[in-house]
């Protein structure tokens, strides 16, 4: 790492060992390597720390450049008991002089010489590369070509200086490249600060801009003009746009284009005969150093060059956005069909387009209606790529333009977005009233009222009525699969209603007809192309989710794959969050914990840039769960407490953050803070809770668990219960699984505990659930210690421990080790075993965990004063004066509860 403003070196460590070994092999002859990097990859960068590390080395270093090539060779010292590294920097531009400076000591090299060279490989002229790249006896060789950093690597250079936009963007944009790292780093204004526009909507920083504007500048006056109209036209560009837009010949172009070329400022474009920068990054700089009014002409240009040539509209459309002024309609006319072409691959792009038509259209009433309807359509478009704020903008714009007759009959258009943002802010209710008003006000619409939209709103209420609203929810799917079939133009809204019509069937425990509808919605999928898809994300979402729900692993996987790769690729961040999260919550059921890490914080990126505060709520109790197996308990608690701050009372992850926050204070020990948490959620019924499935069946083992921890075993037994019932009623075998857990974990007796634990291992096993595999082991283990068979319970030790490594499950690694330290302790005969009453073994657990006589109280639903009572007969019973004393006696197994066996935790079950 180097010192003072020069930034530290980052993901060049294979290019510095390459010159370390060569250096370290000068004693078997001279040796070259060569540096290869387009601009702004970072060749001068690496050669300075090269220079750094040969002189700390103990190297006689030598740096030059083309310019004193010849000179710098023809002093070299003699190579005595020092190693002579030679640098050069830029050999591309290299003179005459200096090539056969430089190809005669290529030809006649000198011991104890390494020579690096760096140079730009599309800028070295063919025979100067075929010297520097051309074996050569005696001369050990070695050529490097630098590549563009990773996103790791992207992210490290960028350190914490970015916003959560611009972070989420940063290696996209800049392709990796150094210098435009350097360049984006420097135009964010930082977290908290920088409004997230998209690069070259703003200016950029001027001192990170100067080195690549200098590459123009440095052309001559016609070659920059050319430049200009490359970056004005923004595209693949031939020679005739070129030439209209910059006002040159054809002949005066053709030579800049040269020029150009040569400098690696355009390169040749992938469309025959058409040319376009080598970054689009650089295209941008390049357009906002343009001088204003020039600039404005030149839009005005290309957009008459391309509609007489016949381009399509989103080709113009960038320039009458540009270049038209309010009130010209035709600029509108453009621009609408634009932003309808580009929607589903660029909805950041298409609302902005939608935007500026309708600030084109002139002020007129006759055009108000027309001006509604598109900024609605930006406000969808806003909503969908994660910019509530320009969504709030256009929807206050689209106010200022309703009457009174206007509000009622306009309602319609702008339901969809409001409704969105309704739920991004976790106001689900506020949402579901949006869409009911805006189906309710279709009675009074004329008889031409869009029956896509009706479609549109039926299905967003179906997919968003959650466990809470059951009868809502299947009347509002039934009507959704109505709708959007009578509809059928949009077969990605098919999908997505009959895959919340399946969502409301598994909620009814209606499980053949759910899988019935998953696998419909599925075919219909399949069928799509991204583009159909993209416009309809939450299609792939809702059914990816129901196929989890249904344990159809291998469709949602792909499912959700290919939702947040077009995700990602659309700039959709509200949708990209659901998508990462659910893939990562899918992860964590199969026991495949770092991919699920992996996803979760996918999603908390995506998140920052969804717009909302019910994203982050959702990707932040994913992390929770994670955390909980991955991680400590500590963490988990933090993280999901964070979670509950952001989640809304109204919001889809109110219950679901409580419930993940009582799971991870039940792991790291708060049992009675568990409780509470439950407790004050009003989350004691798994059978009645406003949650899914399986989240039922996980309050169910979080009462459960806590519920023993206390003392309260026969409430935990009715939690098992539950689970029970709740698995039946699906029939799904990963519910069953954690419903046999739960009754291992219940049983009276060791014995009794071994059947619903064997079932559970097949059964996990069976449906893929690795970790539960592990817990079911050390169920098993914990079951045949108590039954006397160490020989058994240590063969399912080990393969819960190999489990625990396989998966990087800590949790499950440390119940594992807690079961071999207690399958260590010898049990204590019978005769030496204390015995004391049901009540009287409860409040010594307790005691054993560090409870108050008020806490034990409270936990108990007794009063002090009891407690007090059975504390002082416990005292008598067990010969003991401290509470210390009755801790570490329930610790050695020395006390006995009668007339049942003590309660086992279920840490070895949870």
């Amino acid at each position: 790492m180097t010192t003072g403003s020069i930034r530290p070196l980052i993901g060049r460590g294979e290019e510095l060992a390459a010159v370390r070994r060569r250096f370290a092999a000068l004693g078997d002859g001279p040796a070259l390597v060569g540096i290869a990097g387009d601009p702004g990859l970072g060749t001068t960068r690496l050669l300075t720390e090269i220079a750094a590390w040969a002189a700390r080395a103990g190297a006689h270093v030598r740096t030059t450049n083309p310019e004193a090539l010849p000179q710098a060779l023809s002093a070299l010292p003699a190579p005595a008991a020092a190693p002579v590294v030679v640098i050069v920097d830029d050999v591309h531009r290299c003179d005459e002089a200096a090539r056969e400076a430089l190809t005669g000591l290529l030809e006649t090299p000198r011991d104890g010489v390494l020579l690096v060279l760096g140079h730009r490989p599309r800028q070295c002229p063919p025979a100067l590369l075929a010297a520097l790249t051309a074996a050569r006896p005696g001369l050990h060789a070695e050529h490097l070509d630098l590549a563009p950093l990773d996103r790791a690597g992207a992210e490290e250079f960028a350190g914490a200086r970015l916003c959560a936009r611009h972070r989420a963007t940063l290696h996209q944009d800049s392709g990796g490249n150094p210098r435009l790292l350097a360049l984006l780093t420097a135009s964010c204004e930082g977290p908290g600060a920088c409004p997230g526009d998209a690069p070259g909507t703003r200016p950029f920083a001027a001192r990170a801009a100067a080195p690549l504007l200098a590459e123009v500048a440095a052309l001559g006056p016609h070659v920059r003009l050319v430049a200009h109209a490359a970056a004005v036209l923004g595209e693949p560009a031939e020679p005739e746009a070129l030439a209209e837009v910059a006002e040159l010949d054809r002949a005066a172009v053709l030579t800049a284009v040269d020029e150009l070329l040569a400098a690696d400022v355009l390169r040749a474009s992938a469309v025959p005969g058409h040319v376009e920068f080598r970054h689009p990054l650089l295209a941008r700089l390049v357009h906002t150093a343009v001088p204003g009014g020039w600039r404005l002409g030149a839009h005005r240009r290309a957009r008459t060059h391309h509609r007489a040539h016949g381009r399509p509209a989103v080709r113009r459309a960038r320039h009458a956005e540009q270049a038209c002024r309010p009130g010209d309609e035709s600029g509108a006319t453009e621009l609408v069909p634009a932003a309808e072409e580009v929607l589903a691959t660029a909805p950041a792009t298409a609302g902005a387009w939608y935007t500026a038509a309708a600030r084109l259209l002139p002020a007129a009433s006759a055009h108000r209606a027309r001006r509604r309807e598109l900024l609605a359509a930006a406000a969808a478009a806003a909503v969908r790529s994660g910019r509530s704020d320009l969504a709030r903008a256009a929807l206050a714009d689209r106010e200022q333009l309703l009457d009174g007759h206007d509000r009622a009959a306009g309602a319609e258009d702008a339901a969809e977005p409001r409704a969105l943002l309704a739920e991004l802010a976790g106001d689900l209710p506020q949402a579901r009233e949006i869409r009911r008003a805006a189906l309710a006000g279709r009675a009074a619409a004329p008889a031409g009222a869009d029956p896509h939209r009706a479609a549109v709103l039926w299905t967003a209420l179906a997919a968003t009525a959650g466990a809470d609203h059951p009868a809502q929810a299947a009347a509002w799917a039934e009507e959704a699969v109505r709708a959007a079939a009578a509809h059928g133009a949009d077969e990605a809204l098919h999908a997505h209603a009959l895959a919340a019509r399946g969502s409301a069937h598994l909620a009814a425990g209606e499980t053949s007809a759910a899988l019935h509808d998953a696998r419909a919605a599925a075919r219909i999928a399949d069928t799509l192309t991204d583009r159909a898809l993209a416009l309809r994300l939450g299609a792939l979402d809702c059914l990816a989710r129901l196929e989890t729900e249904l344990e159809q692993y291998g469709p949602a996987v792909r499912h959700f794959t290919r939702g947040i790769d077009t995700a990602r690729a659309t700039g959709q961040w509200p949708a990209a969050t659901a998508l990462a999260a659910g893939l990562a919550a899918l992860l964590l059921r199969q026991g495949r914990f770092p991919q699920a890490a992996a996803r979760a914080e996918e999603a908390v990126r995506c998140s920052e840039l969804a717009g909302g505060q019910e994203p982050r709520a959702l990707a932040l109790c994913v992390r929770a769960q994670v955390a909980l197996e991955v991680h400590t308990p500590e963490t988990a608690v933090a993280v999901a407490r964070a979670a509950c701050v952001l989640a809304a009372a109204d919001g889809a992850w109110w219950y679901r953050s409580r419930l993940v926050l009582a799971a991870a204070e039940l792991a790291a020990g708060d049992a009675l803070g568990s409780l509470e948490t439950l407790a004050g959620a009003a989350l004691a019924d798994p059978l009645t809770a406003p949650l899914p499935a399986a989240e039922r069946l996980a309050l169910a083992e979080t009462l459960c668990g806590a519920r023993l921890a206390v003392g309260r075993s026969d409430a935990a037994r009715i939690a098992a219960g539950q689970a029970r019932e709740l698995a039946a009623r699906t029939g799904l075998a990963g519910l069953r699984v954690q419903a046999l857990l739960l009754a291992a974990a219940v049983a009276e007796s060791p014995a009794e505990a071994l059947a619903p634990a064997e079932e559970a291992l097949s059964a996990a096993a069976a449906c893929g659930h690795a970790a539960d595999e592990g817990w079911a082991r050390v169920a098993l283990a914990r079951a045949r210690t108590r039954l006397g068979e160490p020989e058994q319970a240590d063969r399912h030790l080990t393969a819960a421990a190999y489990t625990a490594t396989a998966c990087s499950a800590a949790r499950l690694g440390r119940e594992v080790a807690a079961a071999t330290a207690e399958a260590a302790v010898p049990a204590a005969p019978a005769e030496e075993a204390y015995m004391l009453s049901q009540r009287e073994y409860e409040i010594s657990q307790l005691v054993s965990q560090g409870c108050t006589n008020r806490q034990i109280a409270r936990s108990l639903g007794v009063s002090h004063k009891t407690v007090e009572t059975h504390l002082g007969r416990i005292f008598a019973k067990l010969e003991v004066s401290s509470r210390a004393e009755i801790a570490n006696m329930i610790g050695r197994n020395t006390v006995v509860a009668r007339p049942r066996a003590r309660a086992k935790s279920l840490a070895g079950a949870s």
